[in-house]
């Protein structure tokens, strides 16, 4: 007998088995459709950085801001485009975001689209460009720190489908979009910390699975916006004190003056109905939070999870059997190799 062929068949089934057995992690299916259409931002003078490929402004209180925008169909038929106003917000991935949304936190000042003109509709020719513009008043007695937007460019004709959005988790569905992030500063040196605060936590389901989750919504609120966030999350129970999950994000980012849900998962073992504790401990750069919340599961929230913690506990004895039953045959294997060597 040859070992070299039992090895390469041994790896063989262990690949077999990670295809059947193996759950890969979750990753987001991305197809690159044909340019519906070119953006050009057209910087004006008082451009922060001629290098940024974005509007990056420093603007004077009560003046008016002209923003213009070179669009191009490079398609040998006729496209509609939308170019909107948007605001910059963060998504409950943690992340800043520049689409339609109306999850501006109530703290902020003012808001990019408060102050500019409204949205533009335009058809273009094939091989046609146009230029729109945008007017941005800017308040009589300015604003603190950056009021971050963009003009979201769009053909809303590509699909039915394109005009349906996930509000929570900001994705588009079929639909080629390209936002131009605008920043627009009074006083560009003026240093602003950022400001993080818990609005309120509460256990809900979640929206990827049937397992609840404690959700915990953060505000930004300051005009600012700001990366680098780290948050870890503990889950205690208040009767005794232990852990029962813990949780840590990295390198999240806020749009200023915005807000979003953080989901805390509540850990792979049964749980009992009742009430717990909820520890956040977020920093960025030399910025720390600390939080600390009461969090109520109640009997049916308690009841979901179980029911999901014996779901994964079965899969995992399956994954555990299967294990088992491979090292089995292996030590067979072996074990009829070595009595074969031994007896020729």
């Amino acid at each position: 007998m040859k070992i070299k062929p039992i090895i390469w068949g041994l790896l063989s089934l262990s690949l077999l088995a990670t295809g059947l057995f193996g759950r890969p992690s979750p990753a987001q299916a991305a197809t690159q459709p044909d340019a519906n259409f070119v953006v050009t931002p057209l910087l004006p003078k008082n451009q922060l950085n001629p290098k940024d490929g974005y509007f990056n402004l420093k603007v004077t209180p009560g003046s008016t801001q002209i923003l213009q925008l070179s669009v191009t169909n490079p398609g040998s038929s006729s496209r509609q485009i939308d170019v909107i106003p948007v605001n910059a917000t963060t998504a409950d991935t943690g992340t800043i975001v520049y689409i339609p949304s109306n999850r501006t936190d109530p703290s902020a000042q003012t808001t990019f689209t408060k102050m500019t003109s409204k949205a533009i509709s335009l058809t273009l020719a094939p091989h046609q460009g146009k230029t729109v513009t945008f007017k941005t008043k800017i308040p009589k007695n300015g604003f603190s720190g950056e009021v971050l937007g963009g003009l979201f460019v769009t053909n809303p004709q590509t699909s039915e489908a394109s005009n349906k959005r996930n509000a929570q988790n900001f994705q588009l569905a079929n639909r080629y979009a390209v936002t131009t992030a605008v920043a627009l500063w009074c006083q560009p040196n003026q240093t602003i910390p950022a400001k993080v605060v818990l609005a309120n936590t509460k256990v809900v389901y979640s929206k990827t699975d049937t397992a609840p989750m404690v959700v915990a919504k953060l505000r930004n609120l300051a005009p600012v916006a700001f990366g680098g966030l780290q948050i870890h999350a503990q889950l205690f129970e208040q009767a005794n004190g232990h852990e029962v999950a813990a949780q840590t994000l990295k390198n999240r980012s806020m749009a200023p003056n915005s807000w979003f849900d953080s989901e805390i998962g509540l850990g792979d073992k049964p749980l009992p109905a009742g009430r717990y504790t909820l520890k956040l401990k977020l920093a960025s750069g030399d910025r720390h939070w600390n939080f600390t919340e009461p969090v109520n599961l109640s009997k049916a929230h308690a009841q979901e999870h179980n029911n999901s913690t014996k779901t994964a506990t079965g899969k995992q004895q399956l994954w555990l059997w299967f294990a088992g039953g491979g090292l089995l045959i292996l030590l067979i294997i072996v074990g009829a190799y070595v009595l074969g060597r031994r007896h020729h």
